[in-house]
């Protein structure tokens, strides 16, 4: 076993270590989700060169279901007294998170020539972490892994780099910090994300059984949203990990993209600004029906309905004083929509 771990390493070191590198420079430049962004971009602009930069797919299950325990960490119990008020907002999300399907779909399949279900993966409106583990068991050509990759990930960088502009005019300045999550590593801590992961390898084998795509995923999802909302585990990752694990998820990203050509390149991304603008005119016209007629604050419900990085849309909501439960809810609520729909996807377009 240890052999093999080693093997594993000396095949993707390389590239794990240009996507720290990476990561630490998107810290710098503040590029949004920068660890994993950063290690995309740095391992991507090696695909230009002569070198071979590899990375295990072996990695790729552990990546998985700590992105899911991530997504689930969101939330604490405040969620369960506020979510009745959420019904329209909730509604309004799978609504628009279908016709934002729809809209973005239809612009690839027509506009860009994209296949069926290439068209379908670079038009969901979010969930950019679950889309990108999905791709690694179902796209074997790099071309098309970037046809979906380069939209979905221009779509991150454009709205995130946006909404601070458009937060700056409309509300004012205010410093966007980290979030501030101190952890007391005792043995309730251990013991907790023992338990917590234990649980996500159980449930995730139990999907396996039945056959559920994304099991890993799905399953660190669902179980620690349960374990989180309802405070039974506390504790989280820290913030070393989820940028480790950010670089990792990156840097399997850009090497599995290496040989893809510069104009190709640009074409995919042109188009990635095009559809997020769509996406932000769809936001804000939802934001403003609900501020209408069922008195939502716009710029609360606005940025709960853009879909950039849930933690970077949290990271903005506390910066403004909107209520953090209730950007990441809708957020959430847009991912596991589209993580449960991923399935049936894959099953009605084959991939050819």
């Amino acid at each position: 076993m240890i052999s093999s771990i080693i093997k594993i390493f000396k095949e993707s070191y390389i590239s794990i270590g240009i996507g720290i590198v990476g990561g630490y420079l998107g810290t710098l430049i503040k590029l949004p989700l920068p660890w994993l962004l950063g290690a995309l971009a740095l391992n991507f602009l090696f695909a230009f060169t002569k070198a071979k930069i590899t990375f295990s797919q072996k990695l790729l299950t552990p990546i998985f279901l700590i992105i899911g325990i991530i997504l689930g960490g969101s939330f604490d119990r405040s969620l369960l007294y506020k979510i009745h008020l959420w019904i329209f907002s909730s509604i309004a999300m799978i609504v628009v998170t279908f016709l934002g399907t729809v809209i973005l779909t239809v612009y690839f399949y027509k506009v860009c020539k994209f296949k069926k279900l290439l068209a379908i993966l670079a038009g969901l409106p979010g969930a950019f972490a679950p889309i990108v583990t999905t791709l690694f068991k179902t796209l074997k050509n790099k071309n098309d892994f970037a046809k979906v990759i380069i939209p979905q990930a221009t779509r991150v960088i454009f709205i995130i780099s946006f909404l601070p502009f458009l937060f700056i005019n409309k509300v004012g300045f205010a410093d966007i910090k980290t979030f501030s999550s101190e952890q007391l590593f005792n043995f309730r801590y251990f013991a907790e994300i023992s338990v917590l992961i234990l649980s996500c390898v159980a449930i995730s084998f139990l999907f396996q059984k039945l056959k559920i795509p994304s099991s890993v995923l799905i399953a660190s999802m669902l179980a620690s949203g349960f374990f989180y909302t309802l405070e039974v585990i506390n504790s989280r990752f820290p913030e070393f990990i989820i940028n480790l694990t950010f670089v990792f998820l990156g840097t399997a990203l850009g090497t599995r993209m290496n040989g893809i050509k510069s104009k190709n390149f640009g074409f995919y991304m042109f188009h990635g600004v095009v559809v997020s603008i769509i996406l932000l005119i769809i936001a804000a016209i939802t934001a403003y029906i609900l501020s209408i007629f069922f008195g939502f604050n716009f710029m609360s419900i606005f940025l709960s309905f853009v879909p950039g990085g849930i933690h970077e849309m949290v990271l903005i909501s506390i910066a403004y004083n909107i209520d953090p439960i209730f950007v990441s809810y809708h957020h959430f609520l847009r991912i596991f929509i589209i993580v449960l729909a991923l399935p049936i996807i894959l099953k009605k377009f084959k991939y050819k």
